[in-house]
């Protein structure tokens, strides 16, 4: 069915968005070596350089994305981080890496909030745990893309080179979801919660905030992030450093984790919510906490672990559990919010997660 074909489009442009993210965490040893840099400003590279930017724009852009065509947004948004992601192969200091960083973090605002907000237009309460789960399979993909191809392209080919595999692709993915992609009708609201007003922006918060469920799910995936995104951006160098393999053979082993444990967990935990949900529709919910639960001590245990195999075992199992929580929580925001404000909610929500999560 055609809403297939416009689910796995977006889900695409997640995994280029991803890839792009993440591509710089595979190639933080050879920007410290080319500008002399620090711990501490390879952080800020790879998080709050990113993430201020990422957060913040989500916001106005969502709210725009409300009232006009979202998938012309997150056409326009992909060309965007892409292409600057290409042009970080010609920077020569760390101001100009810093603000290419900040580029792709200003591009990759306008394209998550708005395929929340089309995906939950494409499909029914029940099915968006499923749906939001295959579409978060493009985190997976995307980490996959770039950890092991951006691994190999860096050991053979250089750093520059691979900020060019990485961004080329995604431009003509841009051109193909305009081309593509149809803007669907706005579905009518699901739920008593908000005004179907055009309200203003600190109302609209205020709004999203009043509302039990939102909240709850909004600090929920705050805490959860705050762990993932530190783990996620370290686990190449832990690698790196830790036994001093190559960039290749660490992309390979940190993108099987995700892909071997994460795209097994996503798909899992969408089929156990919306099995479940049929039960009682708190399941969503709960499917998406107790996947947390698990991960976390996983995740600590396999960075203290002193054996690479057992490393990467530990962490492949603590991203699959950590992967199941993603598409049931996304689908409990979605389906407690007005549809007029679908974008923003979903924005609202990256700009507290990524924030502290990337930020830290």
């Amino acid at each position: 069915m055609y809403r297939y074909y416009a689910l796995g489009m977006l889900a695409l442009v997640y995994a280029v968005s991803y890839m792009d993210r993440q591509i710089i965490s595979i190639l933080l040893d050879d920007l410290k070596a080319e500008f002399l840099l620090t711990d501490t400003q390879l952080g800020l590279l790879s998080g709050l350089a990113f993430a201020i930017f990422y957060a913040t724009l989500g916001l106005p852009i969502a709210r725009l994305a409300d009232r006009s065509n979202r998938v012309g947004i997150i056409s326009i948004a992909a060309a965007i981080w892409s292409a600057i992601t290409a042009l970080t192969a010609t920077v020569s200091s760390f101001t100009q890496l810093l603000i290419a960083r900040i580029g792709v973090g200003v591009g990759e605002a306008g394209a998550g909030p708005a395929s929340h907000a089309v995906i939950s237009d494409y499909f029914e309460p029940h099915e968006r745990p499923l749906a939001l789960s295959l579409y978060s399979t493009g985190v997976i993909i995307g980490a996959l893309f770039g950890l092991v191809i951006g691994g190999l392209v860096a050991e053979n080919y250089g750093w520059r080179t691979t900020f060019v595999v990485a961004g080329v692709p995604g431009i003509f993915l841009a051109i193909l979801v305009w081309l593509t992609v149809k803007e669907p009708p706005r579905r009518a609201a699901e739920t008593t919660t908000g005004s179907d007003d055009d309200i203003g922006f600190f109302a609209a918060v205020a709004e999203l905030w009043q509302n039990k469920v939102y909240r709850y799910v909004n600090i929920g995936h705050l805490l959860a992030v705050s762990f993932a995104y530190s783990f996620t951006a370290w686990m190449p160098v832990l690698f790196l450093r830790q036994w001093e393999v190559g960039q290749a053979e660490v992309g390979q082993i940190v993108g099987l984790i995700f892909f071997l444990g994460g795209l097994p967990g996503m798909i899992f935990g969408g089929v156990l919510a919306t099995k479940l949900s049929k039960l009682d529709r708190r399941w969503e919910a709960w499917v998406s906490a107790l996947g947390c639960f698990l991960a976390i001590p996983l995740y600590f245990y396999g960075f203290s672990s002193t054996s690479m195999m057992s490393a990467a075992l530990i962490l492949g199992i603590g991203g699959f559990f950590y992967q199941c929580s993603h598409g049931p929580g996304m689908a409990v925001l979605q389906n407690s919010v007005n549809p007029k404000r679908r974008a923003f909610a979903a924005a609202f929500m990256f700009f507290c997660s990524n924030l502290v999560g990337l930020g830290l």
